[in-house]
């Protein structure tokens, strides 16, 4: 139960987003689960990546809310217009001495150039009023896409927290298996003098010391890679946790883990309720759904409404003066109905319902590889409980033997050869012991991800 509280308090700090900053500092004590989890959070590249993409939907969000509001402009404009001298043929009137037209005759005239300037200011409004439901649609899609986001950050955390922990207990894992093998050493070295002093006064055969230095380079040879063994989990260990892969990290050790588990059937209907990946794919359909609707609202008109107050003038000054004058405003409907353009938008509507039918298949399919994945998970959970039982009896049964071979080898009534089998027993079995408990432990963890409850499910 302890190993339980400390993953329920890791999970604690992760919904209230309280992740330190361990990873600037090299790792100085003992870490806990909850430190490695903390840390693994804050340097994980694809939950930043995820916290950024979901920033990224939450602001398509808000965006999507422009189909619905107003778009309001403010104009200004200021243009000087110049003309140079003009000829053209005209008809030119002749006056008589007392300036009445007695006729006309053509010829070239001169118009002299000129100069103006041209003020504008305008407010400009408009209005998005129908447009076959595609405004609606686009937002209801954005905050599907939004929560799909949030569920995806749901499944990188949920990943990395089972990640760290499988590293974390394989390392403790690996480190009393080397325990084990230091103490099948410290046994070998024990029956080397043993048969050493019993062969100094004759009660066995120089064979049997030779026998007894050979099972002592073998288990010396299995420490050795036992001790590798060690090494490459811490490495796995600092990978997961966004460190150095040789840095120097110590864990804390005798981690001890007690729970029961439901009913697989219960399991299954919690997974389906609570795994962040299953929602996701469900907030996918829903987005692609609103998809098809909004590709199938171009089949319909589109109408907007737009009111403009526009002042204009030659002069500056007249455009801020008299405000009563040099002003038009204009407000009305607009409608448009696309007729035809190329079979895009039917194109658009089918590619966006096969894309809704593919999603929804690879949701059937997810189900089922989940279910199966619970399954089998569920099962080598409680095929461990039973092992561990086993060789807990079988644990007792060899240390039991292996203290009746070397007291019939004191005596002269039992072999090397036994005795070496009954270490290798015992040894075995405390392998075997050791690493079903923490297997166990490891599968705990990795069917609660596959439940989407690791966050909640292991506490006290």
């Amino acid at each position: 139960m302890k190993l339980i509280g400390k993953l329920y308090l890791v999970l604690v700090l992760c919904v209230s987003g309280y992740f330190g900053d361990l990873s600037a500092q090299p790792a100085k004590k003992a870490l806990s689960l909850n430190d490695c989890v903390r840390i693994a959070l804050t340097n994980n590249a694809a939950i930043q990546t995820n916290q950024n993409i979901a920033r990224i939907s939450e602001n398509n969000y808000l965006a999507s809310l422009s189909n619905i509001l107003p778009t309001v402009s403010a104009n200004y404009s200021a243009s000087r217009f110049r003309s140079g001298d003009a000829t053209t043929q005209a008809d030119v009137p002749v006056l008589d001495r007392n300036g009445q037209v007695i006729g006309f005759i053509n010829q070239e005239v001169t118009n002299p150039g000129f100069s103006r300037n041209f003020y504008r200011a305008s407010l400009d409004v408009n209005q998005n009023v129908f447009d076959g439901g595609a405004w609606w649609n686009r937002i209801r899609r954005s905050k599907a896409e939004q929560k799909a986001s949030v569920e995806d950050l749901d499944v990188q955390v949920n990943s990395v927290i089972r990640t760290v922990a499988n590293n974390y207990l394989n390392l403790l894992k690996q480190q009393k298996l080397l325990e084990v093998n230091t103490l099948a050493v410290q046994r070998s070295q024990e029956n080397l003098e043993r048969s050493q002093k019993m062969f100094e006064i004759g009660s066995v055969a120089k064979v049997d010391v030779f026998r007894a230095r050979v099972n002592l380079g073998n288990d010396r040879i299995a420490e050795i890679s036992q001790r590798n063994a060690v090494k490459q989990a811490r490495q796995t260990l600092n990978i997961s946790l966004g460190y150095n892969p040789n840095q120097p990290i110590e864990i804390e050790k005798d981690v001890k883990f007690e729970h029961k588990l439901p009913p697989l059937d219960d399991i299954i209907r919690e997974s389906f309720k609570n795994q962040p990946e299953l929602r996701r794919r469900e907030m996918d359909i829903r987005a692609k759904e609103l998809s098809v609707a909004v590709s199938k609202s171009a089949f319909l008109p589109t109408i907007s409404a737009f009111f403009s107050y526009q002042r204009s003038n030659s002069q500056l000054d007249k455009i801020y003066n008299d405000i009563d004058k040099n002003w038009n405003v204009t407000i009305g409907l607009q409608g448009s109905y696309n007729l035809f353009n190329g079979f895009n938008d039917r194109v658009n509507y089918q590619n966006s319902k096969i894309d809704l039918k593919n999603t929804r298949i690879g949701l059937e399919d997810y189900k089922r590889n989940l279910m199966a994945a619970i399954t089998d998970t569920y099962q080598n959970y409680k095929d461990l409980l039973e092992i561990i039982e086993i060789n807990e009896m079988n644990l007792e049964a060899a240390r039991e033997e292996y203290r009746l071979a070397r007291e019939r080898y004191r005596l002269g009534s039992g072999t090397s050869l036994d005795l070496r089998e009954a270490q290798v027993n015992l040894t075995d079995a405390e392998r075997i012991v050791v690493a079903a408990q923490y297997d166990l432990i490891i599968s705990y963890a990795q069917l609660q991800e596959l439940v989407g409850s690791i966050r909640d499910k292991l506490n006290f």
